[in-house]
């Protein structure tokens, strides 16, 4: 009867982690845990990792098959600390990246996260983490609901899924 008690609890502190950790949209702001979504789908998610304490990017494609557009307004992953949601933008020659708070997936559209443009930004790795492992990504959505990626850790000389 004990040991059932240990597992039990056990299991409801890593229920209660998890969906803690899920309810943050990568910011530090606590946020109510979302639905999964029916309109918007992901693929191809892969992460480009880099040697600590460089932060490492995911890239993935999200498809919006429903009739209304959405945005993406966050990111969060029980792998990384630090999830932000960053767009690399080109002035006078001169590659830039910074934070943005939302993207927009237009109905009917795909919004491509990729090298050179709109990414998630992965930083502060909780573990160690190993070339060719899989990681969940959960990503935000404005309406309210989230869409869950699993994303391929790769090397950092990667260009493209």
């Amino acid at each position: 009867m004990k040991r059932s008690a240990v597992v039990l609890g056990l299991s409801v502190l890593a229920l209660t982690s998890t969906v803690m950790a899920q309810g943050h949209a990568g910011h530090g702001k606590p946020q109510a845990v979302r639905a999964l979504s029916t309109q918007v789908h992901a693929s191809q998610c892969w992460v480009r990792m880099l040697p600590e304490p460089a932060p490492s990017a995911a890239y993935l494609e999200l498809e919006n098959k429903g009739e209304q557009s959405v945005a993406l307004v966050g990111a969060s992953t029980l792998s990384f600390g630090h999830v932000m949601l960053h767009q690399t933008t080109e002035h006078d020659g001169m590659s830039r990246m910074s934070h943005t708070s939302e993207v927009e997936i237009p109905a009917g559209g795909i919004l491509r996260l990729k090298p050179g443009a709109f990414h998630v930004m992965l930083g502060q790795a909780k573990e160690d983490l190993a070339l060719g492992e899989r990681i969940i990504l959960s990503l935000h959505l404005s309406d309210d609901t989230q869409v869950q990626a699993e994303c391929e850790l790769r090397p950092a000389k990667t260009q493209a899924y």
